[in-house]
């Protein structure tokens, strides 16, 4: 008998890993400090599901790929929810919803932003980022947001109005909450690569 409950604890216990990544609709691919959900700290290999929330310690970077070959990049001090995911390849639907609370991020879209309707959005508290298949940089330089445009196209909505982003570096601000997104503008050099070293990693 007691040998028949060591098995099964052990049954259960090997299982646990399985289960969690089967339920998996991403996939922690690099990690540059400390990150972590509410089941604790995470690492490279750590799966994600829709309902995660990841936090980021000082001078960390996160890598995240999901499996439609949408990949983030989290920077320091930052929270990032997983909304919503689905995905399904054969049939070609499916939706992703991801919401930055706080930090900084890059995007860069997989085959969900191309299915029909571009169901791929991220969410902050100021506005909302409509993605058409593209890559782009959010986080806050000297706003509550700034957008920047690398690939693609996106479109920047608050309860104020929204903005256009058609040509690479090409960015906008939402200066506070509620005012709608600046007239979309060229970065300067010196601003883009302000951006992209808060999501690179050493």
């Amino acid at each position: 008998m007691r040998l028949a409950v060591i098995a099964l604890f052990l049954t259960l216990l090997t299982a646990f890993p399985t289960a969690a990544r089967e339920g998996a609709v991403g996939t922690v691919t690099r990690l540059q400090g400390s990150a972590s959900t509410a089941q604790g700290a995470i690492g490279p290999g750590s799966p994600l599901a829709a309902g995660t929330v990841l936090t980021t310690g000082a001078g960390a970077r996160a890598e995240l790929r999901f499996v439609d070959g949408t990949t983030v990049v989290i920077g320091e001090r930052s929270r990032f929810a997983v909304e919503s995911f689905a995905y399904d390849a054969p049939s070609q639907s499916g939706q992703a919803h991801f919401r930055v609370d706080q930090g900084v991020f890059l995007v860069n879209s997989g085959a969900v932003a191309k299915l029909p309707g571009r169901p791929l959005s991220v969410a902050t508290p100021v506005a909302s980022i409509g993605v058409r298949g593209t890559k782009f940089w959010g986080g806050s330089l000297n706003n509550p947001l700034d957008v920047l445009l690398l690939e693609g196209a996106i479109t920047v909505r608050s309860p104020g109005g929204s903005a256009d982003l058609d040509n690479p570096l090409d960015g906008t601000d939402v200066p506070a909450p509620g005012a709608a997104p600046s007239p979309v503008g060229r970065w300067k050099p010196e601003r883009v690569e302000k951006a992209l070293q808060s999501v690179s990693f050493d």
